[in-house]
């Protein structure tokens, strides 16, 4: 799509803007400010740089702190200036700007871009270049569903603009600026104002960057080019997890890569084996996380002093351990898995006057084709060492049937008609290795008093943020405290408008909201986003 299409729809939404005006009679100084301001950013980046010139000369004589009411009859000409500019189709093909040829798929899939901005004509136009250059591009129209979007999708870069229409961008920023910090995520503000206050604001706020609008396009393309590769340096440079000494999950991505292209090009076969630590989070809430962090220093030792020329080991996340065995079938890999049992459980850990100890399950499989299978198999048959008593290695034998694993979606909320929708759609769910139950609570007390737990099942919490006989706040504490409940996922489903509303019910350990009113459909999607995430996690 060309900037003309762009422009017609900026063109368009402007002339109902002033039918608005003429409906009304009369505007504030105020508001012909912030539509001037937000035109001129938009028009100068989808090619029209006359008038977003023109709007900076008129925002020179205007204040945004002004209520003094505006005649609209008075703003004929002023109107009439601004169309002109829409129709002057000669100074449009000559500010047309050219995608160059070498920007063409220049950024890689890994490029995963959110843009949180409410102006829908620059953000089309500027998803629609985005995506040419090969980058993955999301929209929010506004903060909260921003905020959401982050932490639902991990975007690799986020771009924020600082005036949205429920929050400013440095809002935005600070409730998600810490963990984008520890993903290796590049946040950046875009203003219309670039002033040495708001560059303040910005790096003070944890973002990186402050982006002038409009956006010189010849400048915003190699500003991203820059980032991505300044975040491929920074992931390429650490392919060792830093705790346990052994490769860490983008070593193992790559490494897993590398066998498959072998074994696709030849006869050559391996194997993958998946470690889980067995009762892990029970060692840190018992003994402490200084506790835990020395169990997994010590079984990274040991698979390291284990490793012989061709395994390659990795902590593949959390308490959970990769081994990959080049030119050896599962049902070889066994031996050298029981070594590393033996070794391992022999170690006797210290905490205080006390000590204890720890085994670990493993499932091992081959691979025959596909890497996603390869380690789904390995993932059965790990589930199913745990199923049967832990402290085991399992093969996986697609002969068998497979194991399901139990899913139970709990819906706690005092609204009778959102339980009764929420349950009718959430039944409609079928997988052929889960397992999905429903359950429902009026409130939170008869939730939290009742026997719904079981160690041997999934859960995702549905909870509503406001109830009468106890808020959900509350609840979410109290469900949170039980630390032995990590097979628990809670998402919060909230109507509340403050920010700080959410930010409590992350701080306070939720895994996900949902902002109502939502439609079902959205709530599947973030069911089955939960699920995978649920059992991403060993108990």
């Amino acid at each position: 799509m060309s900037q003309k299409k762009y422009q017609n729809m900026l063109a368009q939404r402007t002339e109902n803007i002033f039918e608005e005006w003429k409906a009304r009679g009369s505007l504030t100084e105020r508001e012909l400010y912030y539509f001037l301001h937000k035109l001129k950013g938009t028009s100068g980046t989808i090619g029209l740089q006359q008038l977003s010139l023109f709007c900076t000369s008129q925002l020179e004589i205007l204040t945004s702190s002004n209520d003094q009411k505006i005649p609209v009859s008075s703003l004929e000409n002023l109107k009439n200036r601004i169309r002109s500019h829409f129709d002057n189709t000669v100074a449009v093909k000559k500010a047309e700007f050219q995608l160059p040829d070498r920007y063409v798929n220049r950024l890689d899939q890994e490029t995963f871009i959110l843009i949180i901005d409410q102006d829908l004509e620059f953000v089309s136009y500027l998803k629609e270049l985005l995506e040419k250059l090969g980058a993955q591009v999301i929209i929010s129209l506004n903060g909260k569903r921003g905020i959401e979007q982050f932490y639902s999708m991990r975007p690799s870069i986020v771009i924020i603009d600082a005036k949205l229409p429920d929050m400013t961008g440095f809002e935005v920023l600070d409730q998600i600026a810490e963990p984008a910090r520890q993903k290796n995520t590049t946040l950046a503000i875009s203003s219309e104002e670039v002033t040495k206050e708001m560059l303040i604001e910005t790096y003070r706020r944890g973002a990186m960057d402050l982006i002038p609008k409009p956006f010189d396009m010849d400048v915003f393309f190699p500003y991203l080019f820059n980032r991505q590769m300044r975040q491929h340096a920074v992931s390429s440079s650490m392919i060792t997890d830093s705790l346990t000494g052994v490769g860490n999950r983008r070593y193992f991505d790559e490494t897993i890569n590398t066998l498959a292209k072998k074994a696709d090009q030849s006869e050559a076969v391996f194997s993958l084996v998946i470690i889980d630590l067995d009762h892990f989070k029970q060692v840190n809430d018992l003994y402490g996380h200084p506790a835990g962090d020395e169990v997994l220093q010590s079984f990274g030792k040991i698979i390291k002093e284990e490793k012989f020329e061709g395994n390659y080991v990795f902590r593949y996340g959390g308490e959970e351990f990769a081994l990959l065995f080049d030119n050896i079938k599962a049902e070889d890999t066994v031996h050298a898995v029981e070594l590393i049992r033996e070794k391992f459980n022999d170690a006797i850990f210290t905490s205080g006057e006390g000590t204890f100890q720890v085994t670990f399950s493993a499932g091992s499989a081959t691979y025959e084709g596909n890497t996603a299978n390869l380690i789904s198999a390995a993932d059965q048959a790990l589930y199913e060492a745990k199923r049967s008593g832990r402290n085991q290695t399992v093969i996986y034998d697609q002969r068998k049937r497979v194991v399901k694993r139990k899913l139970i979606v709990i819906i706690v909320d005092d609204d009778s008609f959102i339980r009764q929708i929420l349950q009718q759609t959430l039944l409609e769910l079928t997988s052929s290795d889960i397992d999905i139950t429903v359950k429902t609570y009026a409130d939170g007390p008869s939730f939290l008093e009742d026997d719904w737990y079981s160690p041997d099942a999934y859960f995702i919490v549905l909870l509503d943020g406001v109830m009468p006989k106890m808020d959900g706040l509350e609840v979410l504490s109290r469900l949170k405290s039980d630390h032995a409940k990590t097979n628990v996922t809670v998402s919060m489903m909230t109507a509340r408008k403050s920010a700080n509303d959410i930010k409590a019910a992350l701080w306070l350990g939720a895994d996900d909201y949902i902002i109502k009113p939502f439609q079902p459909s959205e709530v599947l999607g973030r069911i089955d986003k939960l699920a995978n995430r649920l059992f991403d996690k060993r108990d």
